[in-house]
């Protein structure tokens, strides 16, 4: 009897094993399902898929915030309040997004809805002091450990047992995001064996920029004074993204970001080349991405796009004072005025291909144009103000981007 519990125990530990591997893949089909109805306003399957989401990944905070969204658009209040009251617990602090969200207008006369803000307000105060920012690398020696005996046994345990299961917070809110999993993970070491070992030595110098980011961090409370600090994770991927954010999470993708000459290309492709970051860059590209968890509205334009992306660089370079290199930025400066009058038939348009995000599409010249663009209006709207650490907070928060794109006065420079 013992000796078939025992069997028994092994075999449903092992269960729960493999659904914590794929349980991510499975939540996010749900997810993305209830998305896609919630567009079609079809609200009693879109909720319906939300759950089934949150049955596999219980501690969702941003499905759980869908499914809340839903539940009020159907009228449902308490289920919706239900959902929302347990966001302070799992740390959401995103007050000025529910504060406007309209998906939530129908809670806001209800005596619980002060509560939860001032809840999240708590979450979010917390952000203000930097002794509570998290920069972590734990992940980086995880993904080494794993690599070396990967290499000896080949056998995707090893990826599973040495990296996936021994993640961080950060890697875990990355591999909702992203299509990061063990399989994956194999496909990425066996397509780029010589590229990754050239990482390894800046890959683990990462701990050593903490004290660095932190000082860049405090000189941005000194120009936006309303900063509120994210944690940092660097991690390693599969070459899906150089960096994205969840929340107040910042998540880096170190095997995209680590390059330096020594690096082979070779085995990449096109858009990799175009997008693999330099080590040298990393406090600008951590910087960068910082910025995003502070802007106050997602984008549908190009113009809005290149201006959110514009932003990060602009207030990345009066950070650090280093001007921006990379091959957009010169070839930028050199042909901007027929640029501009390129880019502005096509900033109203929802179409970002040949400015933004796909490499593949600038035939005969770089890639992301749009965050040079971005980045000269927000430089002209920094230079026209007359109070300067306004302007920041208005280049920061800007929601309005035709309207800000008429105060940077930027296009009459090229009358």
């Amino acid at each position: 009897m013992f000796k078939m519990k025992s069997i028994f125990l092994i075999c449903f530990s092992f269960t729960v094993f493999l659904q914590r591997i794929l349980f991510s893949q499975d939540a996010a089909f749900y997810s993305k399902q209830g998305d896609s109805l919630y567009y079609l306003k079809e609200y009693e399957g879109s909720v319906n898929r939300y759950e089934q989401s949150l049955q596999i990944d219980p501690l969702n905070a941003d499905v759980i915030y869908n499914a809340a969204c839903v539940y009020s658009l159907l009228g449902k209040t308490d289920a919706a309040f239900g959902k929302l009251e347990e966001l302070p617990g799992l740390g959401y602090e995103n007050v000025r997004w529910i504060s406007k969200d309209s998906d939530l207008e129908k809670l806001r006369d209800d005596v619980r809805w002060r509560a939860l803000l001032e809840k999240l307000q708590g979450n979010l105060d917390k952000r203000k002091n930097i002794g509570n920012m998290k920069i972590v690398t734990t992940d980086i020696s995880n993904f080494w450990d794993m690599y070396d005996a990967y290499k000896n046994s080949g056998s995707i345990d090893d990826i599973s047992n040495l990296y996936f299961a021994k993640k961080s917070a950060g890697l875990n809110a990355f591999t909702k995001r992203r299509v990061i999993n063990p399989k994956e993970m194999e496909k990425v070491l066996k397509a780029y064996p010589r590229y990754l070992e050239s990482i390894r030595s800046n890959t683990l110098k990462l701990a050593g920029v903490k004290d660095k980011l932190r000082r860049y961090f405090l000189k941005l409370k000194e120009i936006y004074p309303d900063v509120y600090y994210p944690d940092i994770y660097f991690t390693i991927g599969c070459f899906n993204t150089g960096g994205t954010v969840s929340g107040r999470m910042l998540l880096i993708g170190a095997e995209m970001m680590c390059a330096d000459e020594n690096s082979p290309k070779d085995e990449l492709n096109n858009w990799l080349k175009g997008n693999i970051g330099e080590f040298s860059n990393i406090e600008k590209i951590v910087l960068h991405e910082s910025i995003h968890t502070l802007q106050a509205t997602g984008s549908e334009t190009l113009l809005e796009a290149s201006i959110i992306e514009g932003v990060c660089d602009f207030i990345t370079y009066l950070i650090t004072g280093k001007e921006m290199s990379a091959p957009h930025y010169i070839y930028g400066n050199k042909y901007e005025k027929g640029l501009w009058k390129e880019f502005k038939k096509e900033m109203n348009s929802t179409g970002f291909q040949r400015w933004l995000y796909s490499g593949e599409y600038s035939v005969g010249r770089p890639s992301d144009l749009g965050y040079f663009i971005g980045y000269k209006i927000c430089e002209a709207y920094y230079e026209n103000a007359e109070d300067k650490q306004k302007a920041v907070k208005e280049i920061i928060e800007v929601e309005d981007f035709a309207n800000f794109l008429k105060k940077s006065r930027y296009e009459e420079k090229f009358d």
